[in-house]
């Protein structure tokens, strides 16, 4: 088959080479810029040692455009990669409206025009070191992005010595916002246990503090209760209505049956208390239940909506992916913006509603019945008539993909050649009212009862190589279903 039939019509993708965590996602002057984990040169020897960013920006979220990679690990501090972190955005008008701020910002009152852009250096120090306990700096960067899309050098704003002295080299992925005048810094953390084994080490998160964004100090140290994992990535605090959140994504964390199904998790836990005083974190939550789907990050952009990107992929997973085979090689993907809203305490995650202006070309029935996707991309929405009486219902991909709800339980079954290696993912839902099904030639992204739950996974369909297209059936009693194929958006017509 034509394995580019698995390039992706609406979600972003790299051009060529590796992508992984998405960096550096904001707003600002009304282009929205998203920033990534990128190995243009993957593979090869040298392929990710070259870890650095890429990035996307343009005016809306539809029309975004590739502009290449903004720095590479070219410097002492960042020898051996350039990895995750964020923005801050100068915002003018946040002072004058503050119920738009959010914990993301503003950086100042605007007299600095620059996007704050913070990041991790990687270095490897020679000798014979295991990199975990010894041998591995990792600096804290900061670049500015002036208004002309130009970059600074950039300058360490802490390094090992800055961190507390049982931690692990396993610091990483700044996330930054001011608020009340005052600038904040979360970071992932490894702690040693003792004797150095991943069953007593443990994640935490570190949270700094400072006058200008430059000078930091150790504000304290925000655990669970109860080790959870022996490492925590990718942190993000954030408040949404007048909840506030911690997302980290924990490595370690004993896989269960509905729960923590992965290698490694993503998730929020519900904060109480604030950057002023004593942080307590309690009922941890997946942001996703799919095979694909780690380090998201949150932002707000000017219409104060509060927005989330995470990557499709999975690190150290016993799975693959098949475009690794491609030529061009080319591997991983973003999921959709999604819309963040707070209904009974909880999170809700939506695809943002911009994303309907690709539907074309409606098809509406009832309970049962097949539609055809060209190119495998379409979207559907499916609205359950009687969700305490559905009991069952199955919903299928070709013959690669099926999505079954029995007995409470939703679970999402792949074939073992489409799946490379992805087999059975499921959770425990009662109730099922509605589901919205985002395909994407090699992506799926299901959102349930209006996003109270989600799942995201790649897989790879055997398309015809003259006409791809995918059948979507459903066996839905009592249901109201209405499909759309989907417009390619322009940013990837010149990724074809």
């Amino acid at each position: 088959m034509n394995k580019n039939n698995w390039r992706l019509q609406y979600h972003l993708m790299p051009p060529s080479g590796w992508l992984n965590d998405p960096n550096g996602l904001c707003q600002y002057r009304g282009q929205y810029h998203v920033f990534f984990q990128y190995s243009p040169n993957e593979p090869g020897p040298d392929g990710r040692k070259a870890r650095t960013w890429g990035h996307y920006a343009g005016p809306d979220l539809l029309h975004l455009s590739f502009q290449g990679v903004p720095f590479w690990p070219v410097r002492p501090e960042n020898h051996d990669g350039c990895y995750s972190g964020s923005a801050l955005v100068p915002d003018k008008g946040a002072a004058a409206n503050p119920d738009r701020r959010g914990t993301d910002g503003p950086a100042d009152d605007g007299k600095d025009e620059s996007v704050r852009l913070y990041y991790t250096g990687n270095v490897k120090e020679p000798g014979n070191h295991d990199y975990t306990y010894s041998g591995r700096q990792a600096n804290e960067i900061l670049v500015l992005m002036d208004s002309r899309g130009r970059f600074s050098e950039g300058s360490v704003v802490l390094k090992n010595a800055d961190y507390p002295s049982d931690c692990t080299c396993h610091v990483r992925d700044p996330k930054v916002w001011k608020q009340d005048g005052k600038y904040f810094m979360v970071l992932g953390a490894r702690v040693a246990g003792g004797d150095r084994k991943e069953d007593t080490d443990y994640g935490e998160v570190l949270l700094y503090s400072g006058p200008d964004g430059v000078q930091w100090k150790l504000e304290r140290r925000i655990r669970s209760s109860e080790r959870f994992g022996y490492m925590w990535e990718c942190p993000d605090y954030f408040e949404l209505g007048h909840e506030k959140f911690l997302g980290i994504c924990p490595q370690g964390v004993p896989s269960e049956e509905f729960r923590y199904q992965n290698i490694y998790e993503a998730g929020y836990w519900h904060v109480d208390g604030g950057t002023d005083g004593e942080l307590r974190l309690h009922d941890f939550l997946e942001w996703d239940y799919g095979f694909d789907f780690y380090a998201p990050q949150t932002f707000v952009d000017e219409s104060g909506r509060r927005l989330l990107i995470g990557w499709v992929g999975m690190p150290d997973a016993p799975y693959r992916n098949a475009t690794a085979d491609c030529d061009p090689y080319w591997e991983n993907c973003l999921t959709v913006p999604r819309e963040l809203t707070l209904k009974d305490g909880n999170i809700l995650q939506n695809p943002v509603r911009e994303l309907t202006q690709l539907r074309m070309n409606r098809t509406v029935f009832e309970s049962e019945g097949t539609v055809t996707f060209p190119k495998g991309s379409g979207d559907a929405e499916v609205h359950f008539l009687d969700p305490e009486g559905q009991k069952k219902w199955e919903i299928r991909f070709g013959t690669d993909v099926l999505l079954r709800y029995a007995g409470g339980v939703l679970s999402l079954k792949l074939s073992e050649k489409a799946g490379c290696g992805r087999d059975l993912r499921k959770c425990r839902i009662p109730e099922i009212r509605s589901l919205r099904i985002l395909a994407d030639t090699s992506v799926l992204e299901i959102y349930v009862n209006d996003g109270e739950a989600v799942m995201t996974t790649r897989y790879y369909p055997d398309y015809d190589p003259v006409l791809p297209s995918l059948d979507v059936s459903f066996l839905c009693p009592r249901a109201d279903i209405s499909c759309w194929e989907m417009k390619t958006m322009e940013t990837n017509k010149k990724l074809q």
